[in-house]
């Protein structure tokens, strides 16, 4: 969403609340936009609307505490030195028990956990590129599909006029 957006339907000139408290301050960029606007439009009403949520997908799904625990078991080393540091991150460690500490956050967890086996972070990563690229090709014959369909009523119809 830009900053400004004329709503014609509701006669509103729409604003992002970090654009509108920009230009609650005099002389700035955002002020004169806002002016601007206001005197192209002068019966429309300034409204401020929340920004849409970017889609933001979470290519780890399915990436979970138990899966990590259960790599971690598979692929560790002879010393075991990533389960002891993965405990402790969890609280799950003697020591951290004792303390009654608490564990750290997941997206902590996983962070640490991808960090030390990048290859999990690899696979996710293709896996959402291929998810991506499937999507994208979806998109596109659906788009052409309905291209085509227009096309055919067009020229149907320009066969009727002729």
């Amino acid at each position: 969403m830009t900053n400004i957006t004329l709503n014609h339907k509701n006669r509103t000139i729409e604003l992002t609340k970090a654009f509108y408290n920009a230009s609650c301050n005099f002389g700035t960029e955002e002020y004169r936009m806002l002016q601007e606007a206001r005197r192209d439009y002068p019966k429309y009403k300034v409204v401020t609307v929340k920004q849409k949520a970017k889609n933001t997908r979470d290519c780890y799904k399915g990436l979970d505490l138990g899966f990590i625990e259960m790599y971690i078991e598979k692929h560790d080393d002879d010393e075991k030195k990533n389960m002891a540091t993965f405990k402790t991150l969890c609280a799950k460690d003697d020591e951290s028990l004792e303390l009654n500490l608490k564990a750290e956050s997941f997206l902590k967890i996983r962070a640490w956990f991808l960090e030390t086996y990048p290859e999990v972070e690899k696979f996710y990563k293709d896996a959402e590129k291929t998810a991506n690229d499937i999507r994208k090709k979806r998109d596109n014959a659906l788009k052409a599909k309905k291209e085509a369909e227009l096309m055919a009523r067009r020229s149907a119809l320009l066969a009727q006029i002729a």
